[in-house]
């Protein structure tokens, strides 16, 4: 894939308050994807070198709505007044979201489906048993 201002990745890692964690903003042709990796403690160059090159591509990516730039500065500043939560972290809480509910629908009506074709073998079968 060729770098250029359509397909770009910029990972950033920082402290939540509780987690070090990694997010990972990617533009693939013109389109906006965004995923989070949870380190735990704060980990040591070797220990991020291993993420990046052994399980960076397995962090699942989320469609997000558009890029924001987060400025850690005015991140400090917005987290005393307020949540201070960036709005590319917003929307990647939002795509999971939508995400889960997707497949919490999906679940639901592969469920029943799988419900009516066994209430329809039972009833086969009590009719093969009469």
């Amino acid at each position: 894939m060729k770098i250029t201002e359509n397909n770009f990745t910029v990972t950033t890692i920082y402290f939540d308050g509780q987690f070090w964690c990694a997010l990972i903003e990617q533009c693939r042709n013109g389109k906006n994807f965004a995923g989070r990796f949870v380190f735990g403690a704060e980990p040591s160059n070797p220990e991020i070198l291993n993420w990046m090159i052994y399980h960076f591509a397995k962090v699942p990516l989320l469609p997000v709505e558009g890029r924001t730039k987060i400025r850690f500065k005015k991140l400090a500043k917005a987290e005393k007044n307020s949540s201070g939560i960036p709005k590319s972290l917003k929307a990647f809480s939002e795509a999971q979201k939508e995400y889960a509910e997707e497949r919490k629908k999906q679940n639901r009506k592969q469920k029943k489906l799988e419900e009516k074709e066994k209430y329809l073998s039972k009833q086969k079968k009590k009719k093969e048993r009469r």
